[in-house]
């Protein structure tokens, strides 16, 4: 594949994204982990900036509330993981822009997703916190929780409980059909959300440390092979099976594993992954052996993300480390 590179803004310590679509508006959303501004980017404008909000960062999670122009965003998880008055706001699309309304403080609360309901009452509500309380940066001592109950647009409510798991510097969060995966110290917990028939499941599928996870078909044999950053934050990568086998793993390699993506690209299936230490590169993942392509080298990545519009696709990378936003056109290779 061929990766060009179109658009770039400056943003200190980029960090969250976001492609934000409906009401025939099209914007990428990015925003700031430290304190410092969230902008969207306007797709049918020549990536026009809209101001979001100034100087409250401290953002790991944008969600959207579907079919809507609004959405929940964190704010106040500082680096160092300093992040006890962490809150969840709403913003409001107003026709012009956005109106905030603060939801509520949610501490620790690193991830977190909005799942409708089955009877299109709402959304239930999934937060995985850090941890439960923090001496310092280096301190682990009080794990964190998995809260889940539910989100009320019309009334701006979230109400949760915590499930009966202390999970150990949770990371990773990746939604799939019916289920959530959640990431931790203790290894990767499969979250089913509830039915008529039953309430919130919790499974553990493995029981070794996992920092992040994300899934795509890549030797096109019609099962989701995993990709999994383990250690917190790495070094280390490892490719295995949709029933978790290992395929490959490479160790130590990738210091400050962090951006991942998974799925199709042209007509194959690909993952998207960057490291924020060492070399920093943001790479594609071109086989089961783990070989990549370099996309660009030295930009240490936080997040990523990959849309398509008018019939093209591009990437959009959270280029942290280098205080970049950065929008690249996906071509085949010639």
């Amino acid at each position: 594949m061929k990766f060009t590179k179109i658009f770039t803004d400056n943003l200190d310590h980029c960090y969250a994204v976001m492609r934000l679509k409906a009401q025939g508006r099209d914007f990428l959303v990015v925003a700031s982990e430290e304190d410092a501004p969230c902008y969207a980017y306007d797709l049918d404008d020549n990536f026009k900036k809209q101001l979001v909000w100034e100087d409250v960062g401290g953002t790991m999670t944008l969600v959207q509330i579907p079919g809507t122009l609004d959405f929940l965003a964190t704010q106040r998880f500082y680096p160092g993981f300093n992040a006890k008055t962490c809150r969840i706001v709403k913003e409001t699309w107003t026709g012009a822009g956005w109106h905030q309304t603060v939801l509520g403080d949610f501490p620790y609360v690193h991830r977190f997703d909005l799942l409708p309901k089955d009877d299109g009452q709402g959304y239930w509500y999934v937060g995985c916190s850090i941890a439960n309380s923090k001496q310092g940066e280096d301190d682990w001592s009080d794990p964190g929780k998995i809260w889940v109950g539910e989100y009320d647009p019309k009334t701006e409510k979230i109400t949760k409980e915590a499930l009966d798991l202390a999970l150990q510097k949770n990371h990773g969060y990746k939604r799939m059909d019916g289920y959530s995966l959640i990431t931790g110290v203790q290894g990767l917990f499969k979250l089913t959300w509830p039915t008529k028939a039953e309430s919130w499941q919790l499974e553990q599928l493995l029981d070794h440390e996992i920092s992040d996870i994300v899934s795509a078909d890549l030797n096109g044999d019609g099962k989701e092979e995993y990709l999994m950053v383990e250690g917190f934050h790495g070094p280390d990568l490892r490719l295995t099976t949709s029933d978790f086998k290992t395929v490959t793993k490479k160790a130590g390699q990738t210091p400050f594993g962090h951006a991942l993506w998974g799925g199709k690209l042209g007509q194959n299936e690909y993952f998207i992954f960057g490291w924020r230490q060492g070399e920093r590169d943001l790479v594609l993942i071109t086989a089961e052996d783990l070989s990549f392509q370099v996309i660009q080298q030295d930009v240490g990545p936080s997040n990523i993300l990959v849309y398509a519009k008018d019939d093209k696709q591009y990437l959009l990378s959270a280029n942290r480390e280098v205080n970049e936003v950065a929008v690249y056109l996906i071509e085949p290779a010639e």
